[in-house]
């Protein structure tokens, strides 16, 4: 994951990936070290950049009703399926 967070920054503007894919990647490597027992700066800083994404972009489609612990429920809503990308089962109970 952070092989291609890297790479996705690399290409600055011409990042082929959409910011909602960024961030949510952003938060399952924050959650990954930080349930491995690796809490620092980086995922401290991980998050903070995933969540100022979900704060941006939420508005534009608002999903309503997600506990602190289904919070990756909320990534999952704002990606993109155009390229068939599964958006995870935390999502399901949310909008069925």
């Amino acid at each position: 994951m952070r092989t291609a967070l890297a790479r996705a920054q690399e290409r600055g503007g011409k990042n082929f990936w959409p910011d909602a894919a960024v961030a949510r990647t952003q938060f399952h490597l924050h959650q990954i070290l930080t349930q491995k027992g690796l809490p620092s700066s980086e995922t401290e800083h991980l998050a903070t950049k995933a969540r100022e994404v979900l704060s941006r972009l939420l508005p534009f489609d608002p999903l309503r009703g997600v506990t602190k612990e289904d919070e990756g429920a909320l990534f999952d809503h704002l990606q993109p399926v155009f390229g068939g990308r599964f958006t995870g089962l935390t999502l399901i109970k949310y909008v069925s």
